[in-house]
Order: structure tokens, then sequence, then C-alpha cells
């Protein structure tokens, strides 16, 4: 039997317990293992905010940087969904690059080494063209860079594509890139990808938090028949254009 989707208010009590629940689930998590949160306290937010709303629709903290598969409890246990704090976070990602997946548990070492980088003085403006904005839909991931010059393209008349968000509504409801087109969420990707069923010989940009939901969808996209579909690189989380 299929599970309904549930729908939270950010504005609840039940929301806001269980979004206290989290952090302090984190700080156990962190203590216990020795880990440090990410040195950009807003990212750890909203890893918050996501693992809250897969507690609360799904039930379990399920890792929001990744598509939560299946239905039922039991496909859901079968699909061997992350749970926070995931296996692969502990067994790989940690020891090899000194932070999990969603950069809420992270090493002594990576957070003493860590370096902030404005993102925006990083991208070189090029002139652009469309013959050179077109080059860039036959790549399969592009980075925050090259969606800006997508984005200014589009303002300037000389490409068209559709910028999709596949995050959580609460996720886009903190932080949007501007000039995104349609917010299609994983948890409902099944009816609302019917909004856009009649363009699927279109340009089309997918992204989320960190790449990891947006390059499923991406898969997911392409066996529907969708032409070109490409994928943020990093995600939302390292976009360093315009957002609100």
């Amino acid at each position: 039997m299929q599970e309904e989707h549930k729908v939270v208010d950010v504005n609840t009590e039940e929301f806001k317990t269980e979004l206290e629940n989290t952090r302090a689930f984190a700080d156990k998590v962190r203590d216990r293992m020795g880990f440090e949160p990410n040195p950009i306290a807003s990212e750890n937010e909203r890893i918050y905010i996501g693992l809250t709303n897969n507690k609360l629709t799904k039930g379990k903290r399920y890792c929001p940087c990744f598509m939560v598969e299946g239905e039922t409890k039991e496909e859901k246990k079968a699909a061997n969904n992350r749970i926070c704090p995931c296996k692969p976070a502990l067994q790989n990602e940690i020891p090899e690059t000194g932070k999990c997946y969603c950069g809420i548990f992270n090493t002594k070492e990576y957070v003493a080494n860590f370096v902030m980088v404005d993102v925006q003085k990083a991208i070189h403006h090029t002139d652009l063209t469309t013959t050179k904005l077109n080059t860039l839909f036959s790549k399969n991931e592009i980075n925050s860079a090259e969606l800006v010059d997508l984005l200014d393209g589009r303002k300037e008349g000389l490409i068209d594509f559709i910028l999709i968000d596949v995050r959580e509504e609460l996720e886009n409801n903190t932080k949007q890139i501007i000039g995104m087109d349609y917010l299609i969420p994983t948890s409902v990707f099944g009816q609302k990808i019917q909004m856009i069923s009649d363009k699927k010989d279109k340009n089309i940009v997918v992204h989320c938090h960190s790449g990891a939901r947006s390059a499923r969808v991406q898969q997911i996209m392409k066996g529907m028949g969708f032409e070109t579909v490409i994928n943020l690189s990093g995600g939302i989380s390292n976009y360093g254009g315009e957002t609100k």
C-alpha cells in the first residue's frame, strides 16, 4: 500500500519541537564521534530543516541531500536509503574527505583547514555568445560559474532553458536561485513532473542542495524522454550567483 505524502508547516509547534530535536541529535553525534559542524552556520540549518522534514513526513531522518527511494516502509528499507548519520559518510566520505556529503559532520582537521571562498569572485565572466552557451548543454554537469553565464545569457536573449529546483518546498523557502522556473520536489516528483511533460525537447538544468538528488532526477528524466537535462555540480550550496 502506497504511503500518503505528508506536508508539514514549519510554523507549527510540532515542527519547531522536532527541529530542536534534530539540532540536539546532530550535536550528540558530533560529541560522540569527535566531529565539528559546518563552518557555515546557515548550511547546518538548511540540513537540519531537511532532516526534520524527512522525520515528520517519512518517519526517519533520511539524508536530505539524496532522493528517498520507495513509497512504503518496506520499499524504503529495501532501497537502502541513507539515514543520518549514514554509513557511506562514516565509512567513506568523512575518512576520505574530512566531511559527510551534506557537510554537517566534519573532522577537526577539515574545519581547521577550511577556507571560505567567495564563489562570486571566482566567476570568470567572458563575452557571452549563443554558440558558447549552447556547448554547455552537451555536458552532463555544469558548475556555478557556467550556470551564472547561462542565466545572464537568457536575460540577454542569447539562449533559452528551464531551471528546475528538485529540493523540498521547505528548502526552497529558505534559499532559492534567482531565475528558477519550476520547483519539482523529489518527494512528489511523479506528480509534479507532469507540469513540464510538453517540454521534453527543451534545454533543462536541474539542481538540489549539493547535486546528488538532482543527479538522480537527471537520470529519471532522461529515461522519461527528456532530451537535454544537465545537473548543477555542487548544487545551491556551491552556487555563487544571485539568490533570495
